[in-house]
């Protein structure tokens, strides 16, 4: 090996070209890599949606839950499907294997749900499919800035001028509008002049939906020139519709004004906003996902920089959110802290070498190793995003490592010489540390190789940031190998050995270990377990906090409240965070676009439809309220408001805005899983740090009703079912919605009665008015509806769930603490106590679940790689000795890491255990550089104890130097304060102190433990 190197450190001009080449192929990668905020991340799950506003859900369990089931259960690749038929609807979720190809899925799935034909009133299946691109990269605020505002225009013409500006925008796949509507008009049928004309509410709509006026289109030709001619300028008035001419079964026909009044209105609002309480629209931009955000951005910023010139006065476009803007300031801030961490580790390495040209020929491995890197994702397809920057950062501190091992053992080799450079001082140098530095950066790769392969959550969020390290560190071995010889063999010239040491120091602390061992070894056993006992009281989430100041706010009525109850309640509260001298901002969504929502990309079975009868409001606190005492008194204030709804506060830290437990309860019927629910959730209210969805029914009846013909009564009087059903449609038509045509154009009609008012006038309830309906009877009797039907309470289930064809019940919960495991724990000894009817059993899902997963997955790959670790260590050490001793590296790592995120006030997360991952490759670099120069001293014959001094002396600077690299890169990232990244602050914390405690710790602990072992063996 030794002749390769020098033959290649002859050829330094060849090293140095080469050298430039890869630096520039690396900035021209890194100058067109893709920018996004986060990698590529698919959730294994396909829904499918399908609205449905007036069947029930025992209906919809009937009609559609099993026509669905039906058209998928043959898909290539499905492993299971979930359906949740509720009052208004369906939600089917398909699960497939973690690491399947979703857009081949979703493409299979759409193709099936077009063959499928369904009755009427039910609307087409939304087939959706969550991914990091399925987030909006922006959102956009259209607010009016004063109670004059023009509320409906804000919320339809001028939301729609805009969105269809905004799509125009090249790289932009859709606008999701919140709080928007159209333009259209109100029908409302005055039902006793309708029944006095004779004519049925079925009528109306039948002419109404009927084609309107036709407007030629076409080519006038003569004998010279063809001219294209289009007839438009004609609208749709108010006027218009009361003229359109409604034609009853008998051919006769009455203007619509006879039996209705017209008036313009709002149409398909199905949602509505308001930003600090005054109307607004919210426009969510989404990506396509070749789009580089950055470019995306800065169009859609122009934009609206254009489009704000335009807009009546009083109304403003803000942008409360850009990712584009987040990734940008992220990226900068990381490169700024690496760049100081790079700064600071080549100040250590200088005072300790005392040599601006060793510490320089350190320093240039730094840009060739992060350049070619770059290229190297680049070529692999890999985006320039959060992760794979962090994981840019982290490598910092470790792929100079080899290098200033390479470089120390050449001063070391040189020093021991006539102090002269020669060729094969230095080829020799390198050629004795290779078996080390192999290792070690063998180590460090392996750690990584377990992320890349356990699949699951782990895999999917950080397999970037592992393919980040894992190849800057087999660059920085070859750089290292290759590079660093030959520059040195061109810059030195001439030597001088100025370098600090802490042999001495290092020689006294060991004579004095020796002898006491059993302290020593005692004392870092007693620090350890006390370690591990605080490490289990750390709280564990599943994301880092996503950043400071903010909380979400949920208000729930019961399903049979009004829309107009939900807008009163969250008014109030609205008037709360007003009077609120520490909120900055606020906002709040009413209602439901019926189009699943999701908090992350790992949401269990891709997401949840939100409830018509619930609304959301997040507040912005001012830089120097405590967040503590805003929620604390917050609920205080929202208690006394005596309310029908449910307030649920949540700190918006809480694993990245995704708090959601969920229990999943199966083995019995859907009425016998229906009460166990009720008794859980009844239960979970004792449980502190966890608010229960759902119990604002429990106590509640349902609105649902069956009204039942009684077959005998209505053939005795001789009365036709189609007057019954015919009188009886009104009542449940209220809101009925249909397009008319004008032209080209479709224009949205709401058909309403006046049932509603008349009810209100007689001082009955709608309900006894429909009993109070009279028909003539065979023998010209008037008799009522009540005595021909029976009116009765609904008490099917208002959701019915099934998996695979089985029932499930679910229980769902928002985790108000910072600890989910501790809550978690908490819910699951509750349980525990609860007698459950035989055969039903529970399960946990939700966030609770991803914290579970994401434990044993973790749990999974720190094991594998632990056992490659001892693999390659025991590859290189002969006998059991010296991996032994290397591996005690590996819980003294964790001791510096959990006092720090003690100190820090953090948790145990995924982040937290990336860190612990990354330590054991890192840590277990200083074991074999020292375990391997001892097992090289007693090869050469001497004794155990001068072998193991000699051999740590000789150690202790380029251990130092490493140690230190690795901990002055990080601390300016473990010092941030941002929290706009994923992984930052939380990773440095765990690796910083993970160094630290590892590094001191181990150069006493591992030659105590080694003599120790090599004693008793003898």
């Amino acid at each position: 090996m030794q002749p390769i190197i020098e033959a290649v450190m002859k050829r330094s001009v060849l090293v140095v070209v080469s050298i430039l080449l890869i630096m520039g192929w690396g900035g021209m990668s890194a100058y067109k890599m893709e920018r996004d905020y986060l990698p590529p991340i698919n959730n294994s799950t396909l829904m499918i949606s399908v609205r449905a506003d007036n069947y029930q859900a025992a209906q919809v369990k009937a009609s559609l839950a099993g026509v669905m089931e039906q058209a998928v259960s043959n898909m290539n690749g499905l492993e299971s499907v979930e359906t949740s038929s509720f009052n208004g609807g369906l939600l089917c979720s398909l699960y497939f294997p973690f690491q399947y190809d979703m857009e081949k899925a979703e493409d299979e799935v759409k193709q099936a749900m077009a063959g499928l034909t369904f009755p009427s009133g039910v609307d087409k299946p939304l087939v959706t499919r969550v991914s990091t691109s399925s987030f909006p990269m922006m959102r956009i605020s259209l607010a009016g800035q004063s109670d004059q505002t023009d509320e409906n225009g804000l919320r339809s013409s001028l939301q729609n001028e805009l969105v269809n500006q905004l799509k125009s925008v090249p790289g932009v796949s859709e606008i999701r509008v919140t709080g928007g509507g159209n333009n259209g008009f109100a029908v409302t049928i005055r039902m006793k002049d309708l029944e006095k004309m004779g004519f049925t509410l079925d009528d109306v709509k039948r002419s109404l939906a009927s084609p309107g006026k036709d407007f030629p289109q076409g080519k006038i030709v003569s004998s010279q020139i063809t001219i294209p001619v289009r007839v438009t300028g004609w609208g749709v008035s108010a006027q218009d519709l009361s003229e359109t001419r409604i034609q009853g079964s008998d051919g006769k026909t009455i203007p619509l004004s006879a039996v209705a009044e017209v008036s313009p209105s709002m149409v398909d609002l199905q949602t509505i906003s308001r930003m600090d309480g005054k109307p607004s629209v919210i426009l969510d931009v989404l990506k396509s996902p070749s789009s580089n955000i950055t470019d995306v951005s800065n169009r859609v910023h122009q934009r609206v920089h254009e489009l704000q010139g335009t807009l009546p006065s009083g109304i403003q476009l803000s942008i409360p959110f850009d990712h584009a803007e987040d990734i940008q300031a992220s990226l900068k801030g990381l490169i700024r802290e690496g760049l100081l961490g790079c700064l600071f580790s080549m100040l250590s390495v200088l005072l300790f070498l005392r040599n601006v040209r060793a510490t320089l020929l350190i320093a240039i491995s730094l840009p060739i190793c992060l350049l070619a890197t770059t290229a190297l994702l680049k070529g692999m397809g890999i985006s320039l995003n959060i992760l794979t920057v962090s994981g840019l950062v982290v490598a910092m501190g470790r792929v100079v490592d080899d290098s200033i091992v390479i470089v120390d053992n050449m001063y070391r080799r040189i020093q021991e010489s006539d102090r002269k450079v020669y060729l094969h001082h230095l080829a020799g140098a390198v050629r004795e540390m290779m078996p080390a530095i192999v290792s070690s950066t063998a180590t460090t790769i392996v750690v990584f190789l377990p992320i890349l392969l356990v699949g699951g959550i782990v895999q999917s969020s950080f397999a970037s940031f592992a393919w980040t390290v894992v190849i800057a560190l087999i660059v920085s071995l070859l750089v290292s190998i290759v590079v660093i010889p030959a520059l040195a063999h061109l810059w030195w010239k001439d030597f001088r050995v100025n370098a600090r040491t802490a042999e001495p120091l290092v020689k006294r602390i060991l004579q004095w270990a020796f002898p006491r061992k059993k302290r020593v070894v005692g004392l870092v056993v007693v620090i350890f377990i006390g370690t591990i006992a605080q490490a289990i009281f750390l709280p564990v989430n599943f994301l880092p906090a996503s950043g400071p100041g903010a909380i979400s706010i949920k208000v729930a009525l019961p399903e049979k409240s009004s829309g107009q109850a939900v807008d009163t309640e969250v008014k109030r509260v609205e008037d709360l965070l007003k009077s609120d001298p520490q909120i900055a901002t606020f906002s709040a969504t009413i209602g439901s676009s019926f189009i699943p929502m999701f908090d992350d990309v790992f949401d269990e079975g891709g997401g949840w439809i939100q409830s018509s009868k619930e609304a959301n409001l997040i507040a912005n606190l001012k830089a120097n309220a405590n967040l503590d005492t805003v929620v604390t008194e917050l609920n205080k204030k929202l208690w006394n408001l005596k309310s029908a709804a449910r307030f649920t506060v949540t700190n918006r830290n809480i694993a990245g805005d995704d708090s959601l437990l969920k229990i999943v309860i199966t083995g019995a019927s859907a009425n016998e899983l229906d009460t166990v629910a009720l008794n859980i959730r009844n239960k979970l209210a004792l449980v502190p740090g966890l608010s229960v969805e759902g119990a604002e029914n429990d106590t509640e009846s349902g609105p649902a009703y069956h009204l039942s013909l009684n077959e005998d009564q209505i053939k005795r009087n001789g009365i036709k079912v189609e007057d019954i059903l015919n009188r009886i449609q009104p009542y449940v038509s209220q809101g009925t919605r249909i397009d008319i045509a004008a032209g080209d154009q479709r224009i949205p009609l709401i058909i309403n009665t006046d049932l509603d008012a008349a009810s209100k006038q007689s001082g009955k309830d709608v309900l006894a008015l429909l009993s109070s309906e009279t028909f003539q009877s065979r023998d010209g009797h008037t008799i009522s509806l009540q005595q021909l039907t029976s009116l009765a309470p609904n008490n099917e289930l208002s959701v019915y769930r099934d998996r695979d064809g089985q029932p499930f019940a679910v229980v769902t919960a928002n985790i108000v603490s910072n600890d989910v495991e501790k809550v978690t724990s908490q819910t699951q000894s509750l349980l525990e106590g609860l007698t459950l009817p035989r055969g039903v059993s529970y399960s946990f899902g939700g966030i609770s679940g991803q914290v579970q997963q994401m434990i044993m997955e973790m749990a999974i790959a720190l094991s594998i790689s632990v056992i490659l670790v001892l693999l390659i260590v025991s590859t290189v050490f002969r006998g059991w000795k010296a991996p032994l001793s290397v591996l005690v590296c590996i819980p003294l790592s964790v001791i510096g890491s959990v006092w720090g995120m003690v100190v820090f006030g953090m948790q145990w997360n995924l982040a937290a255990f990336i860190g612990i991952l990354m330590l054991v490759g890192i840590v277990v670099t200083n074991g074999i550089v020292l375990v391997d120069k001892i097992e090289r001293n007693m090869a050469s014959g001497m004794i155990p104890e001068e072998a193991i001094l000699q051999g740590t002396m000789s150690r202790v600077r380029p251990i130092l130097m490493t140690a230190f690299a690795t901990i002055l890169t990080l601390l300016p990232l473990a010092l941030s304060s941002r929290t706009d990244t994923v992984i930052s602050q939380t990773l440095g914390v765990v690796v910083v102190g993970g160094m630290l405690s590892s590094t001191f710790i181990s150069l006493i602990v591992i030659p105590v433990i080694y003599k120790w072992m090599h004693k008793k063996l003898g």
